[in-house]
């Protein structure tokens, strides 16, 4: 696979802290419940997820979080990785009927009623999304359940792509993209983790939602750099670095290239809203706390961007040899 590390960073992006001492903890916590649940049934398949070194995120996203903390945002991760794996399987005959029906039940999971789990993607979400909630106030949670639909529902289109083997074109694909890192949600997720309190006046603003945009394309499409071969291997066609190639006519390496280069500008405009956001919550009329609050949150972000490049050059999880959407966890998906 292509070989991008932080220097693809602009300066100044972020400089790197120490990692967290209880990161090993949690991840071994994480992995008992990912048994718990059904998702690992195994010794290989264990050995298989640890080799993604997935704990690595969080340890440099929240540094001084306690082991609690880091569990509930280690089990989003890995959970979420396993389940995202998942859903490229739902492609094929039948395919689009049986994904819809794990939407349904995790729907089922967010209005509370009461659901027997069909596959370890449900059990887990049934498990996890309780906890995950439970600080949250009413709109936090209705925005905290947009996000986490939005997301599903693009996956839901991406697939049909990937079942037709068609290359979207650029104008469906970048939002698209932008849903289907699940880093719109990743935002909310490190908000409980970290326990930031940021007014929804200040998070309903342009600049910052810009500023999330920017996080999410720049994780996509750094992700789509690094996995393309992957990709192009397990034959998925919804990635930002073919998305190029096919608009531009060019190879997979000048669109990478060119790709490389538009995270760039992101990162420069992700700077720019959140130099201001202090003046923002001012003309807001908002407590000092709440600017603080929102830029420990910025902080976090840019810190995931760098620990992404950190885990891109370490994690199996991108090995040709691997199998991803098909052998490694066939054995707990339903149907």
């Amino acid at each position: 696979m292509p070989m991008i590390d932080t220097s693809v960073l602009v300066d100044g992006f972020f400089s790197p802290t120490e990692s967290n001492p209880v990161a090993g903890q949690a991840e071994d916590q994480v992995v008992e419940w990912l048994w718990r649940v059904g998702f690992l049934t195994s010794p290989r398949q264990e050995a298989h997820l640890r080799s993604f070194e997935l704990g690595l995120y969080h340890g440099i996203v929240t540094p001084r979080a306690d082991v609690a903390a880091m569990v509930l945002g280690l089990k989003w991760f890995c959970w979420g990785s396993l389940a995202d794996d998942q859903y490229d399987n739902y492609e094929g005959k039948d395919g689009e009927r049986r994904f819809a029906e794990v939407v349904s039940d995790m729907r089922a999971v967010i209005a509370g009623q009461g659901i027997s789990p069909s596959n370890p993607v449900v059990a887990g979400f049934a498990d996890y999304w309780p906890d995950l909630t439970r600080c949250l106030d009413e709109v936090g949670r209705r925005r905290i359940t947009v996000d986490y639909l939005g997301y599903l529902e693009a996956v839901a289109l991406q697939n049909r792509y990937h079942a037709r083997g068609e290359v979207p074109d650029e104008a469906t694909f970048v939002p698209m993209r932008r849903r289907t890192v699940a880093m719109i949600f990743q935002v909310d997720v490190l908000e409980v983790v970290s326990a930031y309190r940021i007014p929804e006046t200040l998070r309903d603003g342009a600049v910052f939602r810009e500023l999330v945009r920017c996080f999410a394309d720049v994780a996509a499409w750094h992700n789509d750099v690094y996995g393309v071969e992957k990709d192009v291997a397990d034959g998925q066609t919804c990635n930002m670095v073919r998305v190029l190639a096919e608009s531009t006519r060019c190879g997979l390496d000048e669109a990478a290239a060119r790709v490389v280069e538009r995270a760039r500008h992101r990162q420069h405009v992700f700077l720019t809203c959140e130099r201001q956001l202090p003046g923002l919550a001012t003309e807001l009329g908002l407590a000092p706390e709440s600017a603080e609050q929102a830029l420990g949150l910025a902080r976090d972000l840019r810190a995931y961007l760098y620990a992404n490049l950190i885990w891109c050059g370490r994690t199996r999880r991108y090995d040709l040899e691997l199998p991803r959407t098909r052998g490694t966890f066939d054995d707990v998906l339903s149907g």
